[in-house]
């Protein structure tokens, strides 16, 4: 399947000397919009980014561009949702003949492959398991810290070990800001220390939960109107789906090597080979264990420093037939967030060996 098969012709576009304020009416339909100008193609914005960041509703749209990828349209759909894991940016422009023909969303994917073996798969095989989750008495403050340390955007509230809600970065900016602070849309909740000691409970949501023995074509119906569902029996939390989740198994099918590795995250070319190096190395290691699957490792820097050298949150996924296993950790330095990171899942893998 290709870029050809999967893209949406009528996007959404936006001129380059337009104003933030044009563009928000127009998240309503997509998360994502072209920017143009003079009728040739710039860049993207998103929804995201424009929520998340200190933007004034009168900042010109071509400030706030982001540069994905871009793909043909004899683009196998594996390689597609691995540039969208590698960019984390999750709508890939379609060009041909140096020009913009249509866009490539997460969600035009998972609609098709859906409808082959994969959507007959039960969901539990791609859950994330024993995610982080919050209290209903906990604070926004609180939940605004995890959501930038761990670079996340939803988390289950849970009482007692039972699942009463969800809250998510949107819930935050929608409920918590107040109408006539609507000018600041684009201000990130969490600079708003008066609103830090607001409750969960007051501002969550009805949790979507399904069951693990779900079909991944059942659970992708509701995941694309939600972003995210919870998964348990009984109001007791198993574990978490997301697009990402679903992304990672399609962009290593049909590749060659025992456990595919993939890095996300911006870094630079050498940063990167010197990353890889080490993972491969620890691949290696524990490879006749796992005996085939794929690692996702994701970086983010934070604007911390020390002595010149940035904190990095890393992140690494790993699933395999025998387990799926996910560590994380911050570290100063790309190498000591690894180092950290690696660390915590060869304990992990041990302790699964024995």
């Amino acid at each position: 399947m290709y870029a050809v098969q999967l893209m949406q012709r009528n996007f959404i576009s936006i001129d380059s000397e337009e104003e933030i304020s044009k563009a928000l009416p127009l998240f309503e339909k997509t998360d994502a919009i072209v920017v143009m100008e003079n009728g040739e193609y710039k860049g993207i914005i998103t929804e995201k980014d424009i929520i998340r960041a200190k933007i004034p509703l009168n900042a010109k749209v071509k400030n706030f561009l982001k540069h994905p990828p871009k793909i043909k349209l004899s683009t196998p759909i594996e390689e597609i949702a691995r540039l969208m894991l590698e960019s984390d940016i999750y709508h890939l422009p379609v060009f041909e003949d140096e020009k913009i023909v249509g866009i490539v969303r997460d969600e035009d994917i998972l609609k098709k492959v859906i409808e082959k073996e994969f959507g007959e798969e039960e969901i539990r095989k791609y859950m994330t398991p024993s995610p982080i989750v919050i209290s209903p008495d906990d604070n926004i403050g609180k939940v605004i810290k995890i959501f930038k340390e761990k670079n996340i955007s939803r988390l289950p509230v849970v009482e007692e070990g039972k699942i009463v809600g969800i809250i998510t970065i949107e819930d935050i900016l929608e409920k918590v800001v107040h109408p006539e602070e609507k000018p600041e849309y684009g201000e990130f909740i969490a600079e708003k220390k008066r609103y830090l000691k607001i409750p969960v409970k007051g501002i969550m949501d009805d949790a979507p939960i399904m069951q693990p023995s779900a079909k991944v074509k059942e659970v992708v119906e509701k995941l694309l109107k939600t972003g995210g569902i919870l998964i348990g029996a009984n109001r007791k939390l198993e574990g978490i789906v997301t697009k990402k989740d679903l992304l990672e198994p399609i962009a290593s099918h049909g590749r060659e090597e025992k456990v595919f590795v993939q890095l996300c995250g911006e870094i630079d070319k050498i940063d990167k080979d010197e990353a890889l190096a080490y993972i491969n190395e620890f691949v290696r290691k524990y490879e006749d264990f796992l005996e085939n699957g794929y690692l996702y490792a994701y970086i983010k820097q934070h604007k911390e420093k020390k002595h010149g050298v940035p904190l990095i949150y890393c992140k690494i996924r790993i699933s395999s037939p025998k387990k799926f296993f996910i560590a994380d950790d911050d570290g100063w330095g790309l190498k000591q967030a690894l180092k950290k990171t690696i660390s915590a899942l060869e304990k992990q893998i041990e302790r699964e060996k024995s």
